[in-house]
């Protein structure tokens, strides 16, 4: 498992559309309303990946331990970018929150 490339890429996206309403408080409503659907569609997308099935789920240990060794690399990382999605999920929620409260 990997930080999907639709997920980077919404993020950056998201983040030039904020730069380019700032000050979000005079933005219009269509550019708030669009910053809030994309920011939803963003939080979904996260929450679609976290649940989907990874190694952590099917890793089953191998008997020989050079691939052992590998496996359980393989785990470590899936389990950090697990752990980065679950910041990027708390992190967009917010960012959707606030967005919220604009309107």
């Amino acid at each position: 498992m990997s930080i999907p490339a639709n997920i980077a890429t919404e993020i950056g996206s998201l983040q030039q559309q904020v730069a380019e309403a700032v000050p979000l408080a005079q933005a219009s409503h269509a550019t708030v309303t669009a910053l809030q659907l994309n920011a939803g569609n963003l939080v979904n997308d996260i929450q679609s990946a976290l649940t989907a099935t990874s190694t952590l789920d099917t890793w089953v240990p191998p008997v020989d331990a050079p691939s052992m060794v590998i496996g359980f690399d393989a785990v470590v990382t899936a389990a950090e970018d697990q752990a980065n999605l679950s910041l990027m999920r708390g992190v967009v929620g917010r960012v959707s929150a606030n967005l919220n409260q604009l309107s």
